[in-house]
């Protein structure tokens, strides 16, 4: 359930967002210090940068960048999927069939958690915006009640800080009757709302200083980037960095303002005097959707503005760290978008260009009830199609489907008793195909065959099951090298087949098996050889864990849980040995055997794997 919680739906994308604009907060954070020293106005760009990184997910920009790309080689695909890993390690979880999953209680208790997450994040939403809202439209009748000021002290004190800070032009002036401390407000056209009485308590300076701050905020368009915070914040607001964001932006939003008014003043006294008078005439701070006079620490900021502690300007070593740091995180999606693209656009090229040789069909087939008694079954591919000698039509599905016995679920009865015998071939033109197809092609070409003959009908689902892990035990492998001939190379010419040429196991090695009551021998045999081999016996898929990747000759006998087990021809066609080795009563069991006679033992496990459920199949008619 808690990994469906976090890669089912739409939790995977937003926890990947989540945690890779919290990575940038903390980017931000480190080079805030490394720029403690300069200017306050480059710490608050910084900030500013990392609240916008949560409006922008990366997967926008990676989108851009697959808009720029072009066909390539697999190399660059193969670099896209390595960083996609690491960028994104949360992953949606695949849909592997058409047909959706049965609603089961994991599944409810997911949905159930994920809808009271989105409801308690909508209420938070809702909450924040609405006071945002209600402060704008309470600054907003403010602004229309005020009356405007075009002369006296108030406006002189305008044109003077206009001129020194070259503004142009200036918000025009208000005169408030509200109880709010001097602000700027609006955001496409801002007005500079001062409330009636402050003059009186102020010398010329004094509000001349007060009035370059406020021109200040407009000429650095202050309002309009606290509204896209504000909206960050609404937003995430269950996010703690945010809100630490928050108390930053503010703080050097204006310790910018004061470092640029003690630039044009020489008076650092009138301007801290200023501060503290407007402090203590207004009753009401500035809302939240305007710029005003006071924020952060109080304190502190007049402790910097009476020994003018204004920071430096950047070094150009600093300027190039910054400007590199900005370029990484804007390119880097963009290169992981062209490089996914460029994966995308090849895979398409060759869904428009499909390769001449498309996999056949059999054209006829001869399907009857086994004759076989003593329980012998071959798969035989044929130059120009398969023979089919004594097989189960389980056994069918799981070479159709390249599964094993455990992940084919509601088939009858009848399926796993009833044997039969099939030929079946290609038309003439299309046997010259056969020779270039793997055997995984080769096996699928059953799955029309079974649904036209066989009227079968499936779906896939998702499932936890059982399995085991095959692995090296203690004691290391005890497998033969096998000195069979090495497969010759694909673009290799092929001479006419033959009863002795190469056969080939499962997984495509050269080799090939036998196996009975009791016994497993095999020639040139891989390790996914083996696992295929021991899931039909142990009725489990068996994953291949062993990281051994030779051949090997190795021989395997035990003592079967039945008195008896299907024997299975050589995989590739041929002869099968003759003579069976016999039962010992007081044999090993397989899981012993299997340690003891080849160093290698099964771990029992449990995965969510893909499995095929039959939703209809008929016998054959005879033909």
């Amino acid at each position: 359930m808690t990994s469906d919680l976090f890669t089912s739906g739409w939790t995977a994308p937003v926890l990947n967002h989540l945690w890779q604009s919290t990575a940038v907060a903390i980017l931000a954070w480190l080079l805030t210090l490394v720029v403690r020293n300069n200017s306050a106005r480059v710490r608050y760009a910084i900030w500013l940068f990392a609240s916008v990184k949560f409006l922008l997910p990366f997967q926008v920009l990676t989108y851009v960048g697959t808009l720029w790309a072009k066909p390539v080689t697999s190399s660059g695909a193969q670099l896209y999927t390595v960083v996609e890993e690491f960028t994104r390690p949360l992953r949606v979880a695949p849909i592997t069939g058409a047909t959706s999953l049965p609603p089961t209680s994991s599944f409810n208790v997911t949905a159930l958690i994920c809808g009271l997450v989105a409801f308690a994040w909508l209420c938070g939403f809702l909450v924040l915006s609405l006071r945002w809202i209600l402060g704008w439209r309470c600054a907003s009748q403010m602004a229309r009640a005020a009356e405007a000021i075009t002369a006296g002290r108030e406006f002189d004190s305008l044109l003077r800080a206009r001129s020194n800070a070259k503004i142009h032009p200036a918000a025009p002036l208000l005169l408030s009757s509200a109880g709010m401390e001097p602000a700027i407000f609006g955001i496409i056209r801002p007005v500079l709302l001062w409330p009636s009485g402050l003059s009186d308590r102020l010398n010329d300076a004094q509000i001349e200083s007060i009035m370059a701050h406020e021109l200040e905020h407009v000429r650095r368009r202050d309002n309009l980037t606290s509204a896209i915070h504000s909206l960050v914040e609404a937003i995430f607001w269950f996010h703690p960095l945010v809100r630490w964001m928050s108390s930053r932006l503010s703080e050097e939003r204006e310790r910018a303002c004061d470092e640029r008014v003690l630039e044009q003043s020489s008076r650092p006294e009138a301007y801290a005097e200023s501060i503290l008078k407007v402090c203590s005439f207004c009753m009401e701070p500035a809302a939240a959707c305007v710029s005003g006079v006071s924020g952060a620490d109080l304190k502190q900021r007049i402790l910097r503005i009476m020994t003018r502690r204004t920071g430096s300007e950047l070094s150009t070593a600093r300027k190039c760290l910054l400007s590199i740091a900005a370029l990484l995180l804007v390119a880097a999606p963009l290169g992981f978008g062209v490089l996914h693209g460029q994966s995308a656009a090849s895979t398409d090229q060759t869904k428009e260009n499909p390769p001449a040789s498309e996999t056949p069909r059999y054209e006829v087939a001869t399907i009857k009830p086994s004759t076989e008694e003593d329980g012998r079954m071959m798969i035989r591919m044929t130059p120009d199609g398969a023979e089919i000698n004594g097989v189960q039509v389980q056994l069918l599905l799981q070479e159709a489907f390249g599964v094993e016995r455990d992940r084919i679920f509601g088939e009858p009865d009848w399926a796993h008793s009833k044997r039969f015998d099939i030929a079946a071939k290609v038309a003439p033109e299309d046997a010259p195909k056969l020779d270039k197809l793997k055997m995984e092609q080769r096996r699928a070409m059953l799955l029309p065959l079974l649904e036209e003959r066989f009227g079968l009908k499936y779906h896939h689902e998702s499932r936890e099951l059982p399995m085991y892990s095959l692995v090296v035990a203690k004691g290391g492998p005890k497998l033969k090298v096998s000195t069979m001939p090495p497969p010759p190379p694909p673009d290799a010419p092929k001479g006419p087949e033959g009863p002795g040429g190469p056969q080939r196991d499962r997984v495509g090695g050269p080799g090939m098996m036998r196996m009975g009551p009791g016994s497993l021998e095999a020639q040139g045999g891989g390790m996914q050889f083996l696992a295929h081999a021991l899931s039909t016996m142990v009725g489990k898929s068996v994953v291949d864990k062993t990281e051994l990747t030779g051949n090997y000759d190795y021989t395997l006998h035990w003592t079967p849980d039945e008195s008896s087990m299907p024997r299975v021809g050589p995989a590739g066609g041929g002869p099968p040995p003759q003579g069976d080795a016999p039962i010992d009563p007081n044999g090993p069991t397989l899981f012993t055997a299997l340690e003891e006679q080849l160093g290698l033992k099964l771990q029992s496990e449990k995965g969510k794997v893909d499995v095929i459920v039959i939703d209809h199949i008929d016998l054959p008619t005879e033909n």
